[in-house]
């Protein structure tokens, strides 16, 4: 299947965020047994920051995202990867900075698996 491309640039100061899902059995000694939950127990969330943008490319950016409605996944490649990953994005905000035609931007983006 053929996802859409996110193609803009994140801004220096990208979080990435990981928490394992984890099965968890509670013994009555005390003892607990854990393992991974499925096939892919890590999901990457991102917050990344897209500051001083222009008009034209926070509209572009903006619009991308309204596009997928917060589900629909698309394909973003980090910049410190090479290999891009299947993400949604349910959550942004743009703000006016001090200078007049730019905007910046930050955005959640939610590592996703398909088959």
């Amino acid at each position: 299947m053929s996802y859409p491309v996110f193609d803009w640039a994140e801004s220096p100061g990208a979080q990435l965020s990981e928490q394992p899902r984890v099965l968890e059995s509670k013994f009555g000694d005390g003892y607990v047994q854990t393992a991974p939950d499925g096939l892919n127990p890590i999901s990457q969330q991102w917050r990344l920051p897209f500051r001083g943008v222009s008009r034209e490319a926070g509209d572009a950016i903006v619009a991308f995202l309204r596009a997928r409605g917060g589900v629909e996944y698309f394909q973003w490649t980090p910049l410190w990867s090479s290999t891009p990953i299947l993400v949604i994005c349910s959550s942004w905000t743009r703000s006016q900075t001090d200078v007049v035609g730019e905007s910046d931007i930050e955005a959640t983006f939610v590592q996703r698996f398909a088959p």
